[in-house]
């Protein structure tokens, strides 16, 4: 039985399309531009963690809030 869920949402001027994938141990989705990347990845328990890139470099994630969290 699936635990986690991860879902993709692309916007057009006028339709959206969505997409969705269960994971039992964990979800990851991603999203992108042509130079700015972020990741989320949450794990079965609740906690996971996220990341920011912008030109193959790591946005520090103290500027945005916590980087990871534990479990529920």
């Amino acid at each position: 039985m699936a635990k986690t869920i991860a879902y993709a949402y692309g916007l057009d001027a006028s339709r959206t399309k969505s997409a969705h994938r269960l994971g039992s141990r964990a979800a990851e989705t991603r999203a992108a531009t042509w130079r700015t990347f972020a990741t989320v990845h949450m794990r079965a328990d609740g906690s996971g963690w996220f990341q920011l890139m912008r030109d193959g470099h790591v946005i520090d994630p103290t500027t945005l809030g916590t980087g990871k969290w534990g479990p529920e």
